[in-house]
């Protein structure tokens, strides 16, 4: 009897034990998910709220936690990278639309297209000035992210007075921070002459730019983004398939638009046949001196062969976008990190010097003065002051906005612009390769492109 108790408590002490060790392994596994959902939603990568009426009246912490364990820290991060391509992935192929049913398939012809980055405080003034844009709703404003910010989305997703899609370029430095397209550890830096690159054996050694220089992730990214999203709405937005009458207005969130702005651009489409049958670009905004002369230009355009300098505030037809893509090899394989450096070459070697029409009295201001070409401190106080100053440019000159008479040519440009050298920036091969990829709507036809070295 005393035997049978003996091996009843062992078998009762043996349960316990395996118990205790079961309870223990889920403990563990349950705080270290946890752990794992508090670095995601607190770290600098977290994600933006996808419900709309969720954004309202949110703190959001962007403070990462420390983490003592170098292991553990780099799990973390990594499963944040790889849930954040996903997140992107995700809301690229649902493209879902705020404000739908402002949406016209039929009437909704223009497309706001904004690139943006990180630029908060430029991004809230950019979305209040829209407001006053007259005829907004009728429009379709796609913004495109290189960013995953949730202030930044709290801002968009609460838009509610025109249609409005998200979609994030997908090969950014924030997804892939040490890795091709974004840093890879490995690549060469900037500055590495050749023979010593050849030597360390770095990734991108045989292809230095022009200038001697390897790439610059920040600076390269800009016209990825560029010819991304611009071949993104074209050939993958659902809803906009099909549409050969769309025309994209590119914008940045440091960009001011005139009451009449979109108005304006109407007018100059339909007075083209008139005063310009050949040209291909519009544009709002210019950078003459003569261009806030309301009072006087209010009603008058100027026509040029087209120009980097005419990048403020541009359009692309579909038409063009298709020449474009036609020519991708070439505006790829230039050796420049400016898409519209690029777009000149392309202009003058391939489209014939095609023609532009701009508003003489500009109805657009570039109005930030922090971004790439910028060297100088910058500050977004000073730029919200100039903010302000446009709003009162604009309103003093509100009685020469929106003009009823028809349009008349101030200034007719006949001089070409020589082609200068390229700025460089532009060598590496998988740069190339990927910006030939994104002409493609089906990435899988990538081999038949050629890459030139």
């Amino acid at each position: 009897m005393i035997r049978f108790l003996r091996y009843r408590f062992a078998i009762f002490r043996y349960i316990f034990l395996w118990l205790f060790i079961i309870s223990m392994f889920k403990i563990t596994t349950v705080f270290y998910y946890d752990l794992q959902q508090q670095s995601i939603d607190s770290s600098s990568l977290a994600l933006p709220f996808d419900d709309i009426n969720s954004n309202k009246d949110k703190s959001i912490n962007l403070t990462t936690p420390e983490v003592s364990t170098p292991n553990i820290s780099l799990v973390i991060n990594r499963t944040a990278i790889e849930y954040y391509r996903k997140y992107v992935e995700r809301k690229n192929h649902e493209q879902f639309m705020y404000n739908q049913h402002l949406f016209s398939t039929t009437t909704t012809r223009y497309v706001l297209l904004v690139q943006v980055h990180t630029r908060v405080v430029y991004l809230k003034k950019f979305i209040e000035m829209l407001r006053a844009v007259e005829t907004i709703n009728q429009t379709l404003l796609v913004f495109s992210h290189d960013y995953i910010d949730p202030e930044i989305n709290i801002l968009v997703t609460n838009i509610s007075f025109v249609p409005v899609i998200q979609i994030f370029y997908p090969f950014s430095q924030q997804l892939y921070p040490d890795e091709f397209p974004g840093l890879d550890p490995d690549d060469c830096p900037r500055d590495m002459a050749k023979h010593k690159a050849l030597a360390s054996r770095c990734k991108n050694a045989p292809y230095p730019d022009k200038y001697g220089h390897y790439r610059e992730v920040s600076i390269v990214q800009i016209k990825h983004h560029w010819w991304w999203k611009l071949n993104y709405v074209f050939n993958s937005i659902e809803i906009l398939q099909n549409r050969t009458d769309l025309l994209l207005l590119l914008l940045e969130e440091d960009f001011y638009l005139s009451p009449d702005a979109l108005i304006f651009l109407k007018k100059m489409e339909e007075e083209k046949p008139r005063l310009c049958p050949e040209c291909l670009f519009y544009t709002l905004g210019n950078l003459e001196k003569s261009g806030r002369q309301f009072e006087k230009l209010s009603s008058k355009v100027s026509i040029a062969y087209w120009h980097a300098r005419y990048n403020l505030g541009m359009t692309i037809s579909y038409s063009l976008w298709v020449l474009l893509v036609k020519y991708a090899e070439e505006f790829c394989n230039i050796d420049d990190y400016n898409w519209d450096w690029s777009l000149v070459y392309l202009a003058q070697q391939r489209l014939n010097y095609p023609r532009v029409m701009w508003s003489s009295a500009t109805r657009l201001i570039h109005l930030g003065s922090c971004g790439t070409h910028h060297k100088k401190t910058c500050s977004s106080e000073s730029d919200i002051a100039r903010w302000k100053e446009t709003d009162k440019f604009y309103d003093v000159n509100k009685q020469h906005l929106f003009p009823t008479k028809p349009l008349s040519v101030h200034l007719k440009y006949e001089a070409k612009r020589p082609v200068k050298q390229t700025n460089g920036g532009w060598s590496d091969l998988r740069d190339r390769q990927l910006c030939l990829s994104f002409a493609l709507k089906n990435t899988k036809d990538l081999s038949l492109v050629n890459v030139e070295t």
